[in-house]
């Protein structure tokens, strides 16, 4: 497959660039194999690593700028206190995956499997969109599978995560195989007690639904509760009668909703509330 390519040292030549139906690309990880296995045929590809470095800052916020590869985040010092952050990115891909894949790519594929993806839900997350620079909350930014709210002069220049210090957490990503295999469900809890109750409660699901699942709701039930084996067991059942996954090569529906049950539970038996 014959393409342009080009990369463009300034936000006015991508966006111009972009809107002229160019494909973005930086690791390239989705984009090439796309091309390759004949799902994607652009005609120019546009290389996004001259606008901007790869970059992270934590003032009162974790923010991860395009261009960012998930080794660079894991490095970062910035990153420490981000443990729930940490343990999902280390089961993103292989190692060379680590090293050239984005945390931007990631929101950009709108997977609901997407690792990444699932931890800017649990940490409240939002995406800036250039060259407007406007700010727009992980659970607005994502409309469906592969489904963003961009227009097309816009690309995401960068995602801000908050901190979930003082909080409990706990991750788990089931496979047939770890790592570079993509999850037959996921899910990302993170709770804050005061005292002998709950003060704030996050529970999100990947691979569940059409996009990342999380029902604030169902959150809500949980706060303000002493955290016992039978209200985990009411919530998770809440939760498995209300996600919508679909059957594929990797599972069925039903495992799947078996699944958001046993996670839950799962997380509520290992984190020690």
């Amino acid at each position: 497959m014959r393409f342009d390519y080009v990369a463009p040292a300034t936000v006015e030549e991508l966006s111009k660039y972009k809107k002229d139906g160019g494909r973005l690309f930086s690791g390239g990880t989705d984009l090439f194999v796309k091309i390759k296995a004949g799902a994607l045929k652009p005609s120019l590809v546009v290389d996004t690593k001259k606008i901007e470095t790869p970059k992270i800052e934590c003032e009162e916020e974790l923010k991860i700028y395009m261009n960012t590869t998930y080794t660079d985040v894991l490095k970062s010092e910035c990153a420490r206190k981000f443990d729930l952050l940490l343990k999902i990115l280390i089961e993103v891909g292989s190692p060379q995956i680590r090293n050239r894949g984005t945390p931007v790519g990631n929101i950009g594929n709108a997977s609901p499997a997407g690792d990444f993806l699932l931890s800017t839900y649990i940490h409240d997350g939002t995406v800036v969109v250039a060259p407007s620079m406007r700010e727009i909350p992980i659970s607005e930014f994502v409309k469906g599978p592969g489904k963003i709210d961009l227009s097309d002069e816009e690309f995401i220049y960068a995602v801000s995560l908050k901190s979930l210090d003082g909080y409990r957490t706990y991750y788990e990503k089931v496979g047939r195989r770890n790592a570079m295999v993509i999850s037959i469900a996921s899910i990302a809890v993170a709770i804050k007690m005061q005292g002998n109750v709950i003060e704030d409660a996050r529970i999100a699901y990947g691979s569940v639904g059409p996009t990342i699942v999380r029902f604030k709701d169902l959150e809500e039930k949980l706060i303000g509760e002493r955290p016992k084996r039978e209200l985990f067991e009411s919530i998770a059942k809440e939760y498995s009668d209300r996600v919508k996954p679909i059957s594929d090569v990797r599972a069925s529906a039903e495992y799947r909703k078996k699944l958001v049950e046993n996670l839950l539970m799962k997380a509520y038996l290992n984190m020690n509330l």
